[in-house]
């Protein structure tokens, strides 16, 4: 158990130190170009959870994210890079349990897009994105059955962002975008319970979260 906590702990400062690095780099080009942009952005998501289980199925839930966003328009034409930190908020329900998961995450998007006359443009975007876990991380419950319910969600994950978007005026952009993650969501493990007095046997299920995200960002 002190192995894997520690394993654990070396897995968070790295993928910080990561996530850090990459935000210097970001601010770094603030400096040697002068297209540089800074903002708000929030927005609204539908989380699909899915287990590798057939005996699991949840339905859509939905959350926000909002926090400051940084733009760097880069020498070549039409090319950008995009950087928010965002305050990320969404619900889960596991059988017969709603919960509440709490993020910090991290975006870097490449964004390359064309001019559609003088006001409006399009653009698509990639790129990685890092979370790390600020709400509570493992919860535990009884079910209506009597039997003990796990629920143990990852303290750093990273995935990839896929989308695209429109921009209005320079300053006002809509993004449409798909989140897909590289590793598992969380672990589910429960108590089942069997007919006779003392026998149960327990069942673990791996979780994955894919998200559809919609989001409005200000640029001043």
């Amino acid at each position: 158990m002190a192995m894997r906590q520690l394993l654990s702990l070396i897995k968070s400062r790295w993928m910080m130190v990561i996530s850090l690095s990459f935000i210097i780099c970001h601010l770094s080009f603030s400096e040697a170009y002068a297209q540089v942009r800074f903002g708000v952005e929030g927005g609204f998501q539908l989380a699909n959870m899915s287990f590798n289980s057939d005996d699991l199925k949840e339905s859509n839930r939905m959350g926000f994210f909002a926090g400051p966003a940084l733009e760097i328009e880069l020498p070549v034409t039409g090319l950008a890079v995009h950087t928010a930190a965002l305050y990320d908020q969404r619900e889960f329900k596991i059988q017969d349990e709603t919960f509440k998961q709490q993020s910090l995450v991290l975006q870097g998007d490449a964004r390359y897009g064309v001019g559609i006359g003088d006001v409006m443009g399009i653009f698509l975007l990639a790129g990685p994105q890092f979370s790390f876990n600020v709400g509570d991380d493992v919860m535990h419950w009884f079910g209506n059955d009597g039997a003990l319910k796990d629920f143990c969600l990852q303290e750093t994950m990273l995935s990839v962002n896929l989308g695209l978007g429109v921009s209005f005026a320079g300053h006002l952009e809509g993004t449409i975008s798909y989140n897909i993650p590289i590793s598992k969501t969380a672990d589910f493990t429960w108590q089942q319970l069997g007919d006779r007095l003392g026998e149960q046997t327990w069942n673990h299920v791996k979780t994955r979260t894919n998200v559809w995200s919609v989001s409005v960002s200000y640029f001043f």
